[in-house]
């Protein structure tokens, strides 16, 4: 009997896998019709349900052995099933799965309320807890009687063969995709999170390593507007500049980890000085807490939540586009290699490899972005045409280690070398210091590069932005680095913008990154309106903002004047909405959290607006 209830186990096992996959068809009406695309999401969509169930089998065989009645199956599956069902839903509305955020949406009050189901609904989705229920207790059932009656043994060689199978389904799947992401094959890769708890393959630095595949070797295969499942940007963008004249230069120099109180006249001099001739925002957030979301939120003015969909689809800004076709020069300058975030995949993908310059000489960080700020000094000094051109210089000191030449150690106590794991608030100050002189000598370079634009005589002709990716902490609110929570140390940055014809001015009012395409199109004879193609609106109207939202790896923060609420949107984060008021201090009153998760939901139309 033993045996046989070990095989019971298993049948209803497999049942449930059909009965799940049956439940995530309407995934696949994300999915276009390439052939290609619809292949390898199948393999996916096995690939990642036989994943989940290898890992659900292992704790029912666990069940089977502790002799927990039947009910308990038929219980756990049904919870099981019916999360399912109500993920297909979740993804349909947000594009994102069942997470932190979307039960507390359930289980706050006045957040059910914010969905605006209507009655018929609600009765369908009663309805269909209850059915799933039922269905499974007949089904255990009905497994149950065929077994006991019939003399059906279990049979090792089909388990084993069935184990292959599945072996073979999740192999095939993580090759295909791993191979996709080495040759840009959007079809494939922009499926990265349609199923909930996929995790795709990449191999990227593998191949580079030992197959020697370089970013010169890959092809893209461009994707079908038709197959996207982006709507970015929502309209044609319409210029009325067709002859292409008086087009700016436009320049964007970002110094790494630069946080906002660190534009002082002490630390950086000579961006102090420049910003009397530019304006000057001084209420400024970066799109995220790293420098994958800072960057990514500059160059499409979109939320971070849009990151991994930009990626998987391997599309353009429509910033880099538009520049294209109106015939700019690029000149992108790194210190660190733009392959890790994926920049080279999103914001750079159409731009000329010639035009990347991110394997600068040297041996550390100074040396590297001196060999940067040198060599647009250079381009700016050897260009003899009216060509105008796009540079984004990315200076990387204050990032990390905060490295500095000798020379430039006007902050002490410093330390040569620190060890992060021993860091705390008692003995922070000097490593603080590092990063200040760190910041103070990329301020040199900075100054280095005005200096050249205006002798060459274009900055009247220039929008010359500076800024960052994101800021850096120190224990002021609990926090050290970036990349872990949302105080702002971490997320505001500095925002100095010249543009021809504006004089100094200072801004107090919220601003985000996802503002500087909507300011700088109009400029280049754009006259659409700004959510044609961004999130953000122009610096230069009076219109306020309520809140920005800044994003991390499995998070976003809703910011205001007031507080800061965290909100998970990842799977695997089931933490509730938190809130912190303007110390970072969390706020344990339910009212406010309340109203908060209700604003996020009632904008959430918007904010996933460029979905199709």
């Amino acid at each position: 009997m033993k045996n046989k209830s070990f095989l019971i186990i298993l049948y209803f096992i497999s049942f449930n896998i059909l009965l799940t996959l049956l439940i995530g068809i309407p995934y696949f009406t994300f999915v276009g019709k390439y052939p290609l695309e619809v292949s390898h999401t199948i393999i996916a969509y096995l690939s990642n349900t036989f994943s989940i169930y290898i890992l659900l089998t292992t704790i029912f065989i666990f069940i089977y052995y502790l002799k927990f009645p039947k009910i308990i199956y038929i219980t756990m599956f049904s919870i099981i099933n019916i999360l399912f069902i109500a993920d297909v839903g979740i993804y349909k509305i947000f594009r994102f799965h069942i997470n932190g955020f979307t039960l507390n949406t359930i289980l706050t009050k006045g957040g059910w309320e914010s969905l605006e189901f209507n009655i018929t609904t609600k009765i369908f989705i009663i309805l269909t807890i209850i059915l799933v229920f039922i269905l499974e207790y007949l089904v255990y059932n009905r497994i149950l009687k065929i077994i006991e009656k019939k003399e059906i043994l279990l049979n090792q060689k089909k388990v084993f063969l069935s184990f292959l199978f599945i072996l073979f389904i999740i192999l095939l799947d993580k090759g295909i995709y791993a191979y996709a992401d080495l040759r840009n094959i959007s079809y494939i890769t922009r499926h990265s999170k349609l199923f909930p708890l996929y995790q795709p393959l990449t191999i990227n630095k593998f191949a580079h390593k030992y197959l020697n595949i370089r970013k010169q070797n890959t092809v893209r295969i461009k994707l079908d507007k038709r197959y996207s499942g982006l709507n970015y940007p929502k309209n044609k963008l319409l210029n009325d500049n067709k002859k292409g004249k008086g087009l700016p230069n436009i320049i964007w120099i970002f110094s790494d980890s630069f946080r906002y109180d660190m534009f002082n006249k002490e630390v950086t001099p000579n961006i102090y000085n420049f910003s009397k001739k530019a304006l000057v925002f001084k209420n400024h957030y970066s799109g995220g807490n790293c420098t994958r979301f800072g960057v990514f939120s500059i160059f499409y003015g979109l939320h971070g939540y849009y990151w991994n969909s930009i990626l998987g689809e391997r599309q353009a800004p429509v910033f880099i586009t538009s520049l294209m076709q109106l015939g700019y020069e690029f000149r992108i300058l790194a210190s660190a290699e733009l392959t890790f975030p994926e920049f080279d995949k999103t914001c750079f993908i159409d731009i000329p490899l010639d035009s990347i310059y991110d394997k600068p000489p040297g041996e550390t960080k100074s040396d590297k972005d001196k060999a940067i700020s040198d060599k647009f000094i250079q381009y700016i000094a050897q260009k003899e045409d009216k060509k105008p051109f796009f540079s984004f210089i990315f200076l990387d000191c204050p990032h990390g280690s905060y490295d500095f030449p000798e020379k430039f150690e006007k902050f002490k106590p410093t330390v040569a070398t620190f060890n992060y794991l021993l860091l705390n608030k008692r003995n922070i100050y000097p490593v603080f210091n590092r990063y200040r002189n760190a910041i103070y000598y990329n301020d040199y370079l900075i100054g280095n590069i005005i200096k050249a634009i205006e002798k060459k005589g274009i900055l009247e002709n220039t929008i010359l932005l500076i800024s960052a990716d994101h800021g850096e902490a120190f224990f002021e609110k609990g926090f050290y680095g970036h990349n872990h929570g949302f105080c702002e140390e971490q997320i505001k940055v500095p925002l100095i913008m010249h543009i021809p014809g504006y004089k100094h001015k200072e801004y107090s009012k919220l601003t985000s990154h996802n503002d500087i395409i909507p300011t700088i199109f109009p400029f280049l004879g754009y006259n659409n309106e700004a959510g044609d193609y961004s999130q953000g609106q122009s610096l230069l109207k009076n219109d306020r903002r309520d809140f920005i939202l800044c994003s991390s790896w499995d998070e976003m923060a809703l910011v205001n004047a007031e507080y800061t609420a965290i909100i998970p949107f990842e799977t695997y984060n089931m933490r509730r909405v938190k809130v912190y008021d303007l110390n970072y201090r969390e706020i344990n009153n339910k009212d406010i959290e309340e109203n908060l998760s209700v604003s996020f939901i009632k904008n959430q139309k918007e904010i996933m607006s460029f979905f199709k």
